[in-house]
């Protein structure tokens, strides 16, 4: 009993530690870290957080949105991150990149990107694109993905974005802008 709390302390203290080394929160955010990876991302104030682990596979999905999707089980805005560690493991030996870069390809066949880039962070290796997902006859969605992988660790996060494309504008430089300019992923996962 007392090991164990000691490893709660000691968790405890670490997440006071990783925590004191993000800066302020802009006005309206918070913090929040993401559980069994060393990330944190801005959450709005208002919205809600939900995480679905799968330890056994290392795939980790969080969801960061306006509606409640633990009530209604679907979300119309807000943002996922899904980890998947241990990528060259579960892909017959492709490095996280040339995973990530075929999963573009593969959704590129499917929609149309309004917009597509690539980028080197550090060790991350991004890349990102935009689309409009007009599925929906009552109103379309605009989505904004990005693939950050780490070929070091083998890791591939996989950040989505989305929201009604009427109003995006605003959605996306009041929110998601300032959620992407601040990610905070640590390089050693």
């Amino acid at each position: 009993m007392k090991k164990i709390v000691f490893l709660m302390m000691l968790l405890a203290g670490l997440l006071l530690q990783a925590a004191d080394l993000l800066p302020e929160p802009p006005k309206g955010f918070a913090w929040r870290q993401m559980p069994f990876i060393k990330a944190s991302l801005l959450m709005p104030d208002d919205w809600f957080f939900s995480f679905i682990p799968d330890n056994r596979e290392e795939r980790y999905i969080y969801h960061i949105t306006r509606e409640n999707i633990e009530q209604k089980g679907v979300y119309v805005t807000g943002m996922d991150l899904r980890v998947m560690r241990g990528v060259p493991a579960k892909t017959k030996g492709r490095l996280p990149s040339e995973y990530s870069a075929s999963a573009v390809g593969e959704t590129e066949k499917k929609v149309k990107f309004t917009k597509k880039w690539e980028e080197t962070k550090g060790l991350f290796k991004e890349i990102g694109f935009m689309y409009v997902d007009s599925s929906d006859e009552k109103e379309s969605i605009t989505v904004y993905r990005l693939y950050i992988s780490n070929d070091r660790t083998g890791t591939v996060y996989v950040l989505t974005f989305e929201g009604p494309t009427r109003g995006w504008d605003d959605l996306w430089k009041s929110i998601g802008e300032v959620i992407f300019k601040n990610l905070s992923i640590d390089e050693s996962i």
